[in-house]
C-alpha cells in the first residue's frame, strides 16, 4: 500500500514557509555569493572557467573540441544557459543559486521534521542557511557541489521517509531522485559515492524488512531517471559527432591525467587529509549515541561515510566539503533537542553573526579590499582594441579576462589547467608564434599547482604594461586568529599586535609590440 509522502505536520501553512525560505534563500544567496549584484566580479578562477565556456558554447565553439575543461557537460550547458541572461556576468548563475538554494533549505526543513513536530524548525533551518553559505566551504559560489546539494538533500530526505517510516517513494518521486542522479552523474561523478554508500544500506535494510520488492521497483525508476539524463547528454554529443571527445575529457583525463591541486594552502603531507576527515567524522558520532532508529543511523552512516572515504583518496578542496551539509538536518535537530528554546536562540544569532563577519566575501566588500585587478586590465584592453587584439590567459588560470573584454578564448587549451601534457604548452607556444596574440594576461602566485611545469618565460616581443600585486584569499587559516582578524571591527586593535597570514597574486598584462 503506497504511503503519504507529506507529513500532516508539514500540510498546513507549506505555501507560507515555502515564501519564506525562497526570501531567505534570496537574501543568502545575494549576501554571500560573489555572482550576486552586490559584488562586481566572481575572483574563483573555477567560475570564470565555467562562464568563459559557456559563453564560448553560446558563440558556437564546440565543447571538448574546441574548448576544454575536465568537468562534466552539464556543468556548462547551465553555464550556457547563464549565458543567455549576460554573456558579461554571472546574473544567470545567481538566479541559479537562489533556485538551488531554496530546494536545499526545503528539503532539509522537510527532514527535520520527519523527526519532531516543533515550529522550531523553520528557524532552525534558517540557521542552518547561514552556516552553510557563510562557511569557507561554499567560496565565492558557483561550484558542482553548490549545484550538487539541493539534489543530494532531496534524494536524502526520500530515502529516509523509506527506511525510517516505511512510505514507499511514488513512481514519478524515485523518477526524481533518477533525474537528480543523472545530473550529478553528468556534472562531477566522484559524488556519485553518495548513492553508493545508499545502495548498500538500502539493499540491507530492504532484505531485514522483506521490502526488496519496493525497493527494486524504486530502483528501476531512478534508473529511468538516470536514463532520461543520460540519452539527452549522449544525444548532444552525438548530434554535433562529438562522443570521442567526452569520452576523452570526461572521463579518461579525470582518470588517467588531472593531477589536482598539490597544497593551495596546505600542508603537503599524506596524513593532513586524513586528519580533516576525521575532523568531520567525528561530528556525527553524536547519532549513535541519540535516540534514532538503527535503519535512520545505518543509512547516513553509509551515505555519509563512503563521501568521505571517497575524499581521502583525492587531494581534497575546501569545497568538497560544502556537499557534507545535506546531513546537518539531521545532526542539527537532535542538538536542538539537547538544548533549551532560549539558549539555541542565543545560539543562533551568535553564529549568524559570527558566520557573517567573518565571511571572506563580506569582510573584504565592507573593507573595500576586493580583488579588482582583472576590471583595470579589462578597460586597458578595451581601450586599445584592434583587429589583431586576441587575450591569451599566458600560463595562467581564467581570471575573467575574456568575460569582461568580450573576447573569445583563441584555443581549446586557453588556460592553466591541472593536466601535465606537453601538448598543451606547444599550443600555447605555437598561438603566440603565430603572432596572432596581442595581449598575454598572466597570474602568478595564487596558489601552488603543476604551474612550474608551463611557467615558461614571457617571448622576447611582449612587453608588460600592467602589473599589480592584489590579496587573494589564503582560505586554510583555521583558529581563533583567523576569525578575530576577519571580524571587520576590531581591526584596528589587532594590526598592532597581530599579522594576517595572506596570499597574494601578481596579475600582469604583457603586449605585443614589434
Amino acid at each position: 500500500m503506497r504511503q503519504i509522502l507529506v507529513p500532516t505536520s508539514m500540510k498546513q501553512g507549506i505555501f507560507k514557509e515555502a515564501f519564506l525560505l525562497f526570501l531567505f534563500a534570496v537574501f543568502v544567496t545575494t549576501l554571500f555569493s560573489t555572482c550576486s549584484f552586490l559584488y562586481p566580479l566572481n575572483p574563483w578562477d573555477d567560475a570564470n572557467v565555467f562562464m568563459t565556456i559557456g559563453n564560448a558554447m553560446l558563440r558556437g565553439k564546440e565543447l571538448y573540441v574546441d574548448i576544454f575543461d575536465h568537468k562534466g557537460p552539464v556543468l556548462f550547458f547551465l553555464h550556457e544557459a547563464a549565458a543567455v541572461l549576460s554573456r558579461h556576468s554571472f546574473v544567470g548563475i545567481y538566479l541559479m543559486e537562489i533556485v538551488c538554494c531554496f530546494f536545499y533549505l526545503f528539503y532539509s526543513l522537510r527532514t527535520m521534521r520527519l523527526f519532531t513536530s516543533s515550529s522550531f524548525t523553520l528557524p532552525l533551518t534558517c540557521l542552518l542557511g547561514m552556516i552553510t553559505y557563510s562557511s569557507d566551504f561554499f567560496c565565492y559560489g558557483d561550484s558542482v557541489e553548490e549545484f550538487a546539494l539541493p539534489i543530494l538533500a532531496h534524494c536524502l530526505y526520500y530515502m529516509l521517509c523509506f527506511v525510517k517510516d516505511r512510505q514507499v517513494p511514488r513512481w514519478w518521486r524515485a523518477f526524481d531522485m533518477g533525474i537528480g542522479l543523472g545530473l550529478i552523474f553528468w556534472m562531477k561523478y566522484n559524488l556519485l559515492f553518495f548513492y553508493i554508500g545508499a545502495i548498500f544500506a538500502l539493499l540491507f535494510i530492504a532484505w531485514k524488512h522483506q521490502q526488496m520488492k519496493e525497493l527494486r521497483r524504486i530502483i528501476r525508476w531512478v534508473v529511468a531517471g538516470l536514463s532520461v539524463v543520460t540519452v539527452l547528454v549522449l544525444s548532444y554529443f552525438a548530434i554535433h559527432g562529438t562522443l570521442d571527445a567526452l569520452w576523452e575529457s570526461y572521463f579518461v583525463v579525470n582518470i588517467f591525467h588531472y593531477h589536482g591541486v598539490a597544497t593551495n594552502g596546505e600542508p603537503d603531507v599524506w596524513w593532513f587529509p586524513l586528519a580533516k576527515l576525521g575532523i568531520w567524522a567525528v561530528l556525527m558520532l553524536p547519532l549513535v549515541f541519540l535516540p534514532a532508529r538503527w535503519e535512520v543511523k545505518l543509512l547516513v552512516f553509509g551515505t555519509y561515510g563512503i563521501l568521505l572515504l571517497s575524499f581521502a583518496t583525492l587531494t581534497v578542496q575546501f569545497y568538497y566539503f560544502l556537499t557534507i551539509f545535506t546531513f546537518f538536518p539531521i545532526l542539527v535537530n537532535y542538538i536542538r533537542d539537547c538544548v533549551p528554546t532560549v539558549r539555541t536562540y542565543l545560539v543562533m544569532v551568535l553564529v549568524a553573526i559570527a558566520g557573517t563577519a567573518t565571511n571572506w566575501n563580506v569582510v573584504t566588500m565592507l573593507n573595500g579590499t576586493f580583488p579588482l585587478s582583472v576590471l583595470e586590465m579589462a578597460e586597458i584592453i578595451n581601450a586599445n582594441k584592434s583587429e589583431d587584439s586576441e587575450v591569451l590567459t599566458f600560463s595562467s588560470y581564467d581570471t575573467g579576462i575574456y568575460q569582461y573584454t568580450r573576447h573569445l578564448p583563441p584555443n581549446k587549451n586557453y588556460f592553466l589547467s591541472n593536466i601535465i601534457d606537453p601538448e598543451i604548452r606547444k599550443e600555447q607556444a605555437d598561438l603566440i608564434a603565430s603572432g596572432r596574440i596581442k595581449y598575454l594576461v598572466r597570474v602568478l602566485g595564487s596558489v601552488n599547482t603543476c604551474h612550474d611545469y608551463y611557467d615558461v618565460p614571457v617571448p622576447d616581443n611582449y612587453y608588460c604594461i600592467y602589473d599589480n600585486e592584489e590579496l587573494f584569499r589564503f582560505r586554510f587559516i583555521w583558529g581563533p586568529h583567523k576569525f578575530l582578524w576577519n571580524l571587520t571591527w576590531p581591526r584596528f586593535f589587532l594590526k598592532y599586535f597581530m599579522k594576517p597570514i595572506t596570499h597574494n597574486q601578481r596579475m600582469q598584462i604583457y603586449e605585443r609590440r614589434p
